[in-house]
């Protein structure tokens, strides 16, 4: 029987008392050692995903030869892995109520070792169909990953987990943007994109055989009107939280993505940065979030405020994106890469704790939820890398797209006034 059957499966009241207090609430102690194997596998299949995933921008110039691509395709490498987590997140909660989350995320690392094959594809469209599969099965992962935590961590706990598998993606791309490169070099581009694929297949295996889904499973909070049964996608969409959370994703979603695919080509055109130079320094920003990440999940823990956290990093945004791409000044580049990323990374574990937190909700509504917010900021975000790759064929220069998106990353502040308090020191 699945977590998730085993949640919705009416208990007799005589049941009940046989059954301490704390395990009635999803507070049971599970076994240290399991979780902690279990979080780490979460941990590392998206991590190279973002390897996967980003590998690809470093090596836009060979992949552009050997599949003839226009700009715009190039930006299509990256932003169909996007679109697919625009349209897959709701159906990978689906699947997660009706299979188990440990089957559904099996499936998401099956399409994510996908990326063994892709640099094979006999042609552009291949080579497009294959970047689109390959990112529905990061879809899976990033969806399930905080509800699968819900199973194996206590609540005072997720801040700082959440924060950290938040940053798994993140510190994926880093390595990508830092060892493409001298990758490709030693290996040749086609090789290096495979290694990195084949890191995914590992991945994919151990988590068929380590992975599981944990004890916590709970129950939605005994708050006035309840909902009972099972989760649907109806009832997430009722509540304003699913809007507010996608709006404010959307912002630094749609900066993250343009940032990471076009920044180095823009730095090469405007200040004659050599390639691995560009690279790295758009790795730099990437690099700074990660301890800031965790940094951000301790600050959730400790302080008992979600809000505040979300709304400083939103305001951040804006002028720390500008300076990074714009200064004429190598130094205040840098220090604008140090602040986006502090403020690209600080929001993630309030932003993604408040589901967790909210009144009426437990793994299967999380997983919902959050797949209802990731298709929101997808389906918005997706089109970044597409338009600044567009205007550029349109224009010469990157310049209009970056700082299109500099600008609507402050949406990240606004979402972070309009939702709930959840945190402990909220009163």
């Amino acid at each position: 029987m699945s977590a998730v059957e085993t949640m919705t499966k009416p208990v007799s009241p005589t049941a009940s008392l046989k059954v301490p207090l704390l395990q009635q609430e999803g507070e049971i102690e599970p076994d240290r050692s399991r979780r902690y194997l279990v979080e780490g596998l979460l941990f590392s299949m998206y991590l190279v995903f973002g390897i996967s995933w980003l590998a690809y921008a470093p090596l836009m110039q060979e992949l552009s030869v050997a599949f003839d691509l226009s700009k715009a395709d190039g930006g299509l490498l990256i932003s169909l892995v996007s679109l697919a987590k625009a349209f897959v997140p709701l159906f990978a909660g689906a699947m997660a109520a009706r299979l188990g989350m440990h089957r559904a995320l099996l499936v998401g690392s099956c399409f994510a070792a996908l990326a063994i094959f892709i640099p094979f594809m006999p042609n552009k469209i291949a080579l497009l169909a294959g970047r689109f599969l390959f990112g529905v099965g990061g879809a899976i992962i990033v969806t399930l990953m905080g509800p699968m935590v819900m199973t194996w961590f206590k609540k005072d706990e997720l801040p700082m987990v959440t924060g950290l598998n938040n940053v798994a993606v993140n510190t994926g791309i880093t390595v990508a943007l830092y060892v493409t490169i001298p990758a490709s070099k030693h290996l040749g581009w086609k090789n290096a994109l495979v290694m990195f694929g084949a890191l995914c297949a590992g991945l994919a295996v151990l988590w068929a055989v380590f992975g599981a889904e944990g004890p916590l499973t709970g129950k939605p909070k005994a708050t006035p009107g309840a909902v009972e049964g099972k989760p649907s996608i109806m009832e997430v969409l009722k509540r304003p939280e699913t809007y507010w959370l996608g709006l404010a994703f959307t912002g630094p979603l749609s900066l993250y993505l343009a940032l990471n695919s076009f920044l180095p080509l823009h730095y090469q055109l405007a200040f004659g940065l050599e390639r691995s130079a560009a690279s790295q320094m758009t790795g730099l920003f990437n690099l700074v979030g990660i301890p800031v990440a965790v940094i951000g999940g301790f600050l959730c823990a400790k302080l008992g405020k979600r809000r505040p956290l979300i709304i400083v990093a939103g305001l951040a945004m804006p002028v720390s994106s500008y300076l990074l791409v714009f200064s004429p000044e190598h130094s205040t580049r840098v220090v604008g890469a140090v602040i986006l990323g502090a403020s690209l990374f600080l929001y993630v574990a309030p932003l993604f704790t408040i589901p967790m937190e909210l009144p009426n909700i437990d793994p299967a509504r999380v997983a919902l939820m959050m797949g209802c917010v990731f298709s929101l900021a997808y389906i918005i975000s997706t089109v970044s890398p597409w338009l600044t790759g567009y205007l550029f064929e349109k224009y010469g220069t990157y310049e209009y797209g970056l700082k299109l998106f500099c600008f609507t990353s402050a949406l990240l502040a606004l979402g972070g006034f309009m939702l709930p308090e959840t945190g402990t020191g909220r009163k």
